[in-house]
């Protein structure tokens, strides 16, 4: 499995795009491709979010979580 590579903001983002492309989907009756196409966006949207690891972003090598370096005593 991949480390997290997304940030909280990115997580919430992707999280609230998800969600709102799955109740757009949700409102529309028949479903047609493009309406089966974006149901699977948002479901990809939302487990981005909900895991914070996103497959796209590990191949391009991007990482948006930022871990703060702890500090060392030098005493």
């Amino acid at each position: 499995m991949i480390e997290k590579n997304l940030g909280n903001i990115e997580r919430v983002l992707r999280l609230a795009l998800g969600l709102v492309f799955a109740a757009w989907t949700v409102s529309q009756y028949p479903l047609n491709g493009v309406e089966w196409f974006i149901s699977l966006i948002s479901l990809f949207l939302i487990l981005n979010g909900i895991f914070s690891r996103c497959y796209l972003w590990y191949v391009l090598d991007v990482n948006t979580n930022r871990k703060i370096p702890r500090p060392t005593s030098t005493c």
